[in-house]
């Protein structure tokens, strides 16, 4: 029954938002599907850039697929915004625990320090004492260690076995700082932040390139690629606000003619997103962004959906993005990632002699390579990993007590 002088309409246009509020809250503090699918997404693209044998296609229809494995670095943009939705959105869940920092940090150390510091191990200490002659040259790995190639990389200081670590050094910039930052503000000063910065890229990356910026730069330093994490991060926030779910619903239409405008702009105006085109390094990043943060966004949508509506089963989108081949992907992308340079230089060269690089065998080197991949991370997260996941009980926020401040 609406209260006195609230009108029916208003009393029940004000329950569909608690509805979805509730429904989307619920959703976002459970599995979502459609994000590992997502994340599986972000790898095999980045794995079909990277593991693209072919050079100088003679055929129209061979130049075609190169540009689409080459377009494929898109995919770290993809893995930005999702690193920025789902840690603002577990920061801001866990903004009222005693051990909130804590907790946080231990967390993400035992997710990304073992594997990452184990294959830096073995590169530069263990293979220079069994097999000198296959170990990677070591003289500015200091960079890696600390999680600064990105800033370095540019300038020269790259090494060579591990040129794609520059990636993980932006995200582990942002999970170092964010957390202050999240725990400082209000949600809703933390929205504007975050949309703030997500603007300040672009400027910065317009300002940099008009300034004869090197493209590399523009294309590694974290101050030019914080946008994908901002963007995410501004809609975990939004999510998270009374109404905020109820407020996507009422526009999503729109919603979606913006990101197949923007879409299609981004490919055009780009000529194809070559990576470090001045068209793609001011406009196709930030068209990337509100793509991808549309996607992450329908995959959330479904989600509250099918539980405002009692449905197990989600629709759209992110039905095809839950399916199970992609979650497993994305399950094991992170060690993938790692994995998949190194294992271009070790066995490249082998599958590309045995099954050939050109025409129609370019693409089962493509896929022999990636299953060899995924085999590896396979491996490694159960027979490695997923032992120091297990430790993350010991790291699980806590409740603040009633003396605690806020």
């Amino acid at each position: 029954m609406a209260a006195e002088g609230e009108s029916p309409g208003a009393a029940s246009a004000a329950g569909a938002s608690a509805l979805f509020d509730t429904s989307y809250r619920r959703a976002l503090s459970g599995n979502m599907p459609a994000l590992d699918g997502l994340r599986g997404i972000a790898i095999l693209m980045v794995l079909g850039h990277n593991f693209d044998p072919v050079m100088d296609p003679a055929s129209p229809l061979a130049r075609l697929a190169d540009h689409v494995a080459d377009v494929g670095w898109i995919g770290v943009q993809l893995f930005f915004v999702l690193s920025g939705f789902l840690i603002t959105g577990g920061l801001l869940d866990t903004r009222g625990a005693s051990n909130r920092l804590s907790a946080f940090f231990g967390r993400r150390m035992l997710r990304i320090f073992p594997i990452y510091y184990v294959t830096l191990l073995v590169a530069f200490v263990l293979l220079p004492l069994v097999s000198p002659a296959h170990a990677p040259d070591g003289r500015h790995q200091l960079w890696l260690w600390t999680y600064l190639a990105n800033w370095v990389e540019p300038s020269g200081r790259a090494v060579e076995a591990f040129p794609h670590f520059w990636s993980l050094a932006v995200e582990e910039q942002f999970y170092l700082v964010w957390p202050f930052v999240v725990f400082a503000l209000t949600p809703r000063r933390l929205l504007r932040v975050a949309v703030g910065l997500t603007a300040a890229a672009l400027a910065i990356r317009v300002g940099m390139r008009v300034a004869g910026a090197d493209p590399a730069a523009v294309y590694m330093w974290t101050i030019c690629r914080m946008d994908a994490l901002t963007a995410g991060a501004a809609l975990a926030a939004w999510l998270r606000r009374p109404g905020g779910p109820a407020a996507v619903e009422r526009v999503w239409s729109t919603l979606s003619a913006v990101a197949a405008v923007v879409a299609l702009l981004g490919v055009v105006v780009t000529r194809g997103l070559p990576r470090t085109s001045l068209a793609t390094q001011t406009f196709g990043y930030s068209a990337l962004v509100i793509v991808f943060s549309y996607l992450l966004l329908a995959g959330v949508r479904a989600q509250g959906k099918a539980i405002a509506e009692g449905r197990r089963k989600v629709g759209g989108v992110a039905r095809v993005l839950g399916a199970a081949p992609l979650r497993s992907v994305g399950k094991y992308s992170y060690a993938m990632y790692i994995f998949h340079v190194p294992i271009r230089a070790v066995f490249g060269p082998y599958l590309r002699n045995t099954v050939g690089a050109a025409g129609p065998l370019a693409l089962v080197y493509m896929v022999g390579a990636t299953l060899v991949t995924y085999l590896a991370a396979l491996i490694s997260y159960h027979a490695f990993e997923k032992h120091f996941l297990a430790l993350k009980r010991h790291f699980v926020p806590r409740p603040a007590a009633a003396s605690d401040p806020p």
